[in-house]
Protein backbone atom coordinates (compact mmCIF):
# COMPACT_ATOMS: atom_id res chain seq x y z
CA UNK A 1 0.00 0.00 0.00
CA UNK A 2 1.40 3.37 -0.75
CA UNK A 3 1.22 6.31 1.29
CA UNK A 4 1.90 9.79 0.95
CA UNK A 5 4.29 11.35 3.59
CA UNK A 6 4.34 14.49 4.74
CA UNK A 7 8.51 15.16 5.99
CA UNK A 8 9.27 17.76 8.46
CA UNK A 9 12.45 18.56 7.62
CA UNK A 10 14.82 18.19 4.64
CA UNK A 11 18.07 18.23 5.81
CA UNK A 12 20.77 15.33 5.11
CA UNK A 13 18.85 12.97 7.61
CA UNK A 14 15.48 14.06 5.88
CA UNK A 15 17.65 13.08 2.41
CA UNK A 16 18.52 9.27 4.24
CA UNK A 17 14.44 9.14 5.52
CA UNK A 18 13.19 9.90 1.82
CA UNK A 19 15.52 7.22 0.12
CA UNK A 20 14.70 4.48 3.20
CA UNK A 21 10.69 5.62 2.61
CA UNK A 22 10.92 4.71 -1.51
CA UNK A 23 12.56 2.03 -1.28
CA UNK A 24 9.38 0.44 0.36
CA UNK A 25 7.16 1.83 -2.22
CA UNK A 26 6.27 5.01 -0.01
CA UNK A 27 5.14 8.92 -1.82
CA UNK A 28 7.11 11.34 0.00
CA UNK A 29 6.49 15.30 0.32
CA UNK A 30 9.92 16.63 1.64
CA UNK A 31 9.25 20.44 3.43
CA UNK A 32 11.62 22.53 4.68
CA UNK A 33 12.65 26.35 5.51
CA UNK A 34 15.25 26.87 2.52
CA UNK A 35 15.32 25.80 -0.94
CA UNK A 36 17.40 22.78 -2.49
CA UNK A 37 17.27 21.18 1.29
CA UNK A 38 19.22 17.45 0.63
CA UNK A 39 15.94 15.29 0.71
CA UNK A 40 13.98 17.91 -1.76
CA UNK A 41 16.57 16.53 -4.60
CA UNK A 42 15.38 12.65 -4.10
CA UNK A 43 11.32 13.61 -2.77
CA UNK A 44 8.90 13.02 -5.11
CA UNK A 45 7.15 16.46 -4.56
CA UNK A 46 8.72 19.63 -2.13
CA UNK A 47 7.31 22.73 -0.34
CA UNK A 48 9.44 25.69 0.97
CA UNK A 49 7.54 27.10 3.31
CA UNK A 50 8.35 28.66 7.06
CA UNK A 51 7.50 25.85 9.60
CA UNK A 52 7.64 28.19 12.28
CA UNK A 53 4.71 29.72 10.98
CA UNK A 54 1.16 27.89 11.92
CA UNK A 55 -0.59 28.93 9.22
CA UNK A 56 2.01 27.97 6.41
CA UNK A 57 2.02 24.57 7.98
CA UNK A 58 -1.52 24.32 8.07
CA UNK A 59 -1.43 25.05 4.16
CA UNK A 60 0.46 22.36 3.45
CA UNK A 61 -1.18 19.86 5.59
CA UNK A 62 -4.46 20.77 3.69
CA UNK A 63 -2.84 20.63 0.48
CA UNK A 64 -1.29 17.53 0.44
CA UNK A 65 -3.70 15.60 3.20
CA UNK A 66 -0.77 13.17 3.93
CA UNK A 67 -1.17 9.68 5.47
CA UNK A 68 1.66 10.29 7.62
CA UNK A 69 3.50 13.55 9.17
CA UNK A 70 7.15 12.98 10.03
CA UNK A 71 8.96 15.66 11.48
CA UNK A 72 12.46 15.75 11.28
CA UNK A 73 14.00 18.70 12.74
CA UNK A 74 12.69 20.86 15.75
CA UNK A 75 12.04 24.32 14.09
CA UNK A 76 8.48 23.51 13.36
CA UNK A 77 5.48 24.29 15.62
CA UNK A 78 4.91 21.40 17.36
CA UNK A 79 1.44 22.34 19.41
CA UNK A 80 -0.26 21.95 15.73
CA UNK A 81 0.59 18.34 15.70
CA UNK A 82 -2.31 17.62 18.44
CA UNK A 83 -4.77 19.81 15.86
CA UNK A 84 -4.05 17.44 13.11
CA UNK A 85 -4.22 14.17 15.15
CA UNK A 86 -7.36 15.37 16.00
CA UNK A 87 -8.39 15.72 12.28
CA UNK A 88 -6.92 12.46 11.93
CA UNK A 89 -3.91 12.75 10.71
CA UNK A 90 -1.05 10.22 12.02
CA UNK A 91 1.92 11.73 13.20
CA UNK A 92 5.09 9.82 13.60
CA UNK A 93 5.90 9.74 16.69
CA UNK A 94 2.94 11.05 18.28
CA UNK A 95 1.99 14.47 18.69
CA UNK A 96 3.13 14.51 22.40
CA UNK A 97 6.13 12.30 21.92
CA UNK A 98 7.00 14.75 19.15
CA UNK A 99 6.31 17.93 21.11
CA UNK A 100 8.17 16.71 24.31
CA UNK A 101 11.43 15.88 22.47
CA UNK A 102 11.58 18.42 19.80
CA UNK A 103 11.24 21.11 22.44
CA UNK A 104 14.40 21.04 24.48
CA UNK A 105 12.69 23.25 27.39
CA UNK A 106 9.36 20.83 27.63
CA UNK A 107 12.14 17.69 27.72
CA UNK A 108 14.30 19.24 30.08
CA UNK A 109 11.58 20.48 32.42
CA UNK A 110 9.39 16.93 31.90
CA UNK A 111 12.89 15.66 32.90
CA UNK A 112 14.18 17.71 35.46
CA UNK A 113 10.71 19.06 37.23
CA UNK A 114 7.92 16.40 36.59
CA UNK A 115 9.88 13.53 36.83
CA UNK A 116 12.65 14.92 39.18
CA UNK A 117 15.63 13.24 37.45
CA UNK A 118 18.69 14.64 38.40
CA UNK A 119 20.27 17.00 35.48
CA UNK A 120 22.80 19.43 34.96
CA UNK A 121 22.18 22.57 36.30
CA UNK A 122 20.48 24.79 33.61
CA UNK A 123 18.42 28.26 33.40
CA UNK A 124 16.76 29.92 31.01
CA UNK A 125 17.87 33.36 29.50
CA UNK A 126 15.96 35.78 27.49
CA UNK A 127 18.32 38.69 27.62
CA UNK A 128 22.02 39.58 28.68
CA UNK A 129 21.33 39.79 32.28
CA UNK A 130 19.96 36.43 32.23
CA UNK A 131 22.38 34.97 30.55
CA UNK A 132 25.21 36.57 32.86
CA UNK A 133 22.79 35.35 36.10
CA UNK A 134 22.43 31.75 34.37
CA UNK A 135 26.01 31.30 34.01
CA UNK A 136 26.92 32.37 37.95
CA UNK A 137 24.44 29.73 39.05
CA UNK A 138 25.72 27.15 36.72
CA UNK A 139 29.60 28.13 36.78
CA UNK A 140 32.57 27.33 33.84
CA UNK A 141 32.81 26.20 31.15
CA UNK A 142 29.12 26.61 30.71
CA UNK A 143 27.60 25.79 27.54
CA UNK A 144 24.94 27.81 26.03
CA UNK A 145 22.00 26.30 23.65
CA UNK A 146 19.13 27.95 21.83
CA UNK A 147 15.75 26.32 22.64
CA UNK A 148 14.99 25.77 18.99
CA UNK A 149 17.74 25.16 16.51
CA UNK A 150 18.96 22.14 14.64
CA UNK A 151 22.96 20.00 13.81
CA UNK A 152 24.41 22.51 16.98
CA UNK A 153 23.50 25.68 15.46
CA UNK A 154 23.89 28.60 17.96
CA UNK A 155 25.41 26.66 20.43
CA UNK A 156 28.63 28.10 22.15
CA UNK A 157 30.40 27.65 25.23
CA UNK A 158 31.78 30.41 27.70
CA UNK A 159 34.83 29.11 29.16
CA UNK A 160 36.23 32.00 31.12
CA UNK A 161 34.92 35.34 32.65
CA UNK A 162 36.47 37.57 30.22
CA UNK A 163 32.73 37.41 27.81
CA UNK A 164 31.02 38.64 31.58
CA UNK A 165 34.15 41.18 32.41
CA UNK A 166 33.85 42.52 28.99
CA UNK A 167 30.39 43.66 29.32
CA UNK A 168 30.69 44.81 33.23
CA UNK A 169 29.71 41.83 34.38
CA UNK A 170 31.19 39.86 37.30
CA UNK A 171 30.71 36.50 38.29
Amino acid sequence: MRNKILLLGSGELGKEVVIAMQRLGQYVIAVDNYENAPAMHVAHKFEVINMLDAKELDKIVAKHKPDFIVPEVESIRTERFYEYEKQGYTVIPSAKAANFTMNRKSIRDLAAIDLNMKTAKYKYAKSYNELAEGVKYTGMPCVVKPLMSSSGKGQSVIKNELILKKHGMKH
